[in-house]
């Protein structure tokens, strides 16, 4: 009878060995799984991340072109204003110079 009991005994111990082991095989599969979903949400992320700052940079691009034209269209008043200065000063001293000239002349005569 002890030899039945250690029979059952050692059946059990194999019966448990092999319920660890599929246990082991499940959890292996259980953690592979894992590991997949979660590089699978970190690429899907990365994506999203990289479409995020892609709209963005659009949008900041844009908006610097808007800037680089504003700064253009100022920068053009600008020079006309200051052409338009010169041009006023030039035609100023051009005057005085002939008024300068004529005065001189008719003092000579």
């Amino acid at each position: 009878m002890p030899e039945d009991i250690l029979e059952k005994l050692r059946a059990k111990e194999e019966e448990m060995e092999a319920l660890i082991n599929d246990a082991r095989k499940k959890a292996a599969i259980i953690r592979e799984g894992a590991a997949k979903t979660a590089k699978e949400l970190k690429a899907d992320r990365i994506r999203e991340i990289e479409e995020e700052l892609k709209r963005i940079s659009s949008i900041a691009e844009v908006e610097m072109q808007k800037e680089v034209a504003r700064i253009e269209e100022q920068a053009q008043k600008d020079v006309e204003d200051i052409r338009k200065k010169g041009a006023e000063r030039k035609d100023k001293a051009v005057k005085e110079v002939i008024k300068a000239v004529l005065e001189s002349m008719g003092a000579h005569k």
